[in-house]
């Protein structure tokens, strides 16, 4: 994983977080949820830790077509667990059938035992999962997680 710096335009001489990338290309990213405040949050805290290529969906349903569409494969995942038509564990199998080898946050509102139980699922899977975070989640734990990134 390289960074380049960029200038934006939030004020004079500020700089945006490095832009992430991965192979040599910017980092692409799909965000999971059916909270649209939270698909907003979760799109300006990786815009801010240097993700731009952010594509967003309100449902399992519509995140496996969002998934299909997106070429190349996301290389970040981040998936909420409970929504409807097709939740983030139904999601995450889908992940598997296509052999996603991204990488997948799973952020929830949900109990640390149904979080750990979505992280051990997923991992049965071979899908990669960096972090399992709580909502609301915090820009410091996001960076944390997509350090991990390789």
């Amino acid at each position: 994983m390289t960074t380049s710096h960029q200038q934006t335009s939030r004020g004079a001489g500020l700089q945006a977080a490095p832009t992430v990338r991965r192979s040599g290309r910017a980092l692409r990213a799909l965000l999971v949820d059916d909270d649209k405040l939270m698909l907003a949050v979760l799109t300006d805290l990786l815009k801010d830790l240097g993700t731009h290529d952010v594509k967003t969906a309100a449902s399992g349903a519509e995140a496996a077509t969002a998934f299909d569409r997106m070429l190349p494969p996301p290389d970040l995942i981040l998936c909420d667990l409970k929504m409807p038509d097709g939740d983030g564990f139904q999601f995450m199998e889908m992940l598997a059938s296509r052999k996603f080898a991204g990488a997948v946050v799973l952020v929830s509102g949900m109990e640390a035992r149904v979080m750990n139980s979505a992280s051990l699922m997923a991992r049965f899977h071979r899908l990669s999962v960096l972090a399992t975070l709580s909502k609301p989640v915090s820009a410091a734990a996001l960076g944390a997680a997509m350090a991990k990134l390789t």
